[in-house]
């Protein structure tokens, strides 16, 4: 399967509300390994967040798209989803999805997810999956806010100590969700 790319995505460039600044989605290169590594350490705490090793698998495996969210003043977050098979369909797993502290609350965590539903649309898949730790309580009410419902719980997910709560979407359900800009 050839994997979309972000031509005519239009998602190029947001304008994110409480901030002048436009905000771009761009695929993830091998040139961001190192600021997209030091934003995950920031994003979560220790035994959550990736290792460089795991984090590069991600980012550049083949059955994967990264996608980064890039302003003026850097990078603002960037976002993973994997395809998985499953019945012989692509499944959208989100591996990641990484705000910087400064961004939260501007849009960008939005902007991401919509360009990963995106990318789940242009794949065929029905539905997208994630997990989530229990006591991430801003990521379960963003994950909600975006229709994500509560689909199991894994114990000691985390650490081997903190359950993660999984969740998915329908991607038809979710499709006039993106965010469109006007070129």
């Amino acid at each position: 399967m050839e994997w979309p790319s972000l031509d005519g995505c239009g998602f190029e460039v947001q304008q994110l509300r409480k901030s002048d600044n436009p905000v771009h989605i761009r695929l993830a290169g091998r040139e961001d390994m190192d600021a997209l590594f030091a934003l995950d350490q920031q994003c979560f705490r220790a035994g959550i967040a990736y290792s460089k090793a795991e984090l590069q698998y991600f980012l550049f495996h083949p059955r994967s798209i990264s996608v980064v969210a890039e302003s003026a003043a850097g990078i603002a977050g960037f976002a993973i989803v994997e395809f998985p098979m499953e019945n012989g369909r692509p499944v959208g797993h989100i591996v990641t999805i990484d705000v910087s502290p400064a961004q939260r609350r501007k849009g960008v965590g939005r902007l991401l997810m919509d360009t990963l539903l995106d990318f789940c649309r242009r794949a065929e898949a029905s539905h997208i999956r994630l997990e989530v730790a229990v006591d991430n309580d801003g990521a379960l009410a963003f994950y909600r806010g975006l229709g994500f419902t509560e689909t199991g719980r894994i114990r000691g997910f985390y650490m081997g100590k903190l359950d993660a709560l999984q969740m998915g979407l329908d991607v038809r359900e979710a499709a006039g969700t993106a965010v469109r800009t006007s070129r």
